[in-house]
């Protein structure tokens, strides 16, 4: 779209493609690229047919995004059977009715679903048991950590905290001292294993935007002005 990558294949992500990268680099990396203009009117509505699916499932869903979601089946054992049968079930049945596939992390907190669902991609389900979470999250790389992006691992990297593992054994005190007060409790606590959210539902949309790709040649004042109109309008 507008010759930004907005979405890749996992062939193409093999092949080094990125979301967000220029279009004229993703087809030097992959020349055999099919290339095809977005629908977003067609993701809308599977979206809305894949979270119907969620929500005869269980009550309890929460949407992140466009194509996820964190549910809750927690009080279904003695009507719907374990969490790894529901999730077997779910994705069978997202797949008969919307035609697509899904991936499926089910753990008893959000972040180590959200960690099963990332490793068992694509077109996976993987169960973290309460009893093996420290051994499935702590030989994960330190970028597995919600809120560790690459200055914040950079800086764990440079003192040799390459791991999860490594990171829960660092200590709450010195990562505090070396991220800050915030990023240093929020991340010993999640490599530790602990994520007391629940999930939310009905939780209103915080934010509503529209972009653009403009390219890098240079722009007119009116140029610019135009689609700054259109972006505004789309909102």
């Amino acid at each position: 779209g507008g010759g930004v990558v907005l979405a890749c294949s996992y062939e193409a992500k093999a092949r080094g493609v990125r979301t967000a990268m220029g279009g004229r680099q993703a087809l030097a990396l992959c020349p055999n690229a099919l290339v095809v203009p977005p629908r977003m009117s067609a993701y809308s509505a599977a979206s809305k047919a894949v979270f119907e699916v969620f929500r005869d499932t269980t009550p309890v869903v929460e949407g992140l995004s466009i194509d996820e979601a964190f549910l809750d089946v927690g009080g279904l054992r003695r009507i719907a059977g374990e969490p790894i049968d529901i999730g077997a079930r779910l994705r069978r049945e997202v797949r008969r009715r919307v035609g697509l596939p899904i991936t499926v992390g089910v753990a008893r907190t959000k972040f180590l679903a959200k960690v099963a669902s990332g490793v068992a991609k694509p077109d996976g389900l993987l169960l973290v048991p309460p009893d093996g979470e420290l051994e499935f999250l702590h030989p994960l790389p330190v970028e597995a950590l919600w809120g560790v992006g690459p200055v914040t691992a950079g800086k764990l990297r440079e003192r040799g905290i390459g791991t999860v593992g490594r990171v829960a054994r660092v200590g709450e005190a010195a990562l505090v001292s070396m991220l800050g007060v915030a990023a240093g409790r929020h991340i010993h606590t999640l490599a530790v294993g602990l994520d007391p959210r629940r999930v939310e539902t009905g939780r209103r949309r915080r934010s509503m935007g529209a972009q653009a790709a403009i390219g890098r040649r240079p722009r007119t004042h009116a140029e610019l002005e135009a689609i700054l109109a259109a972006l505004v309008d789309r909102v």
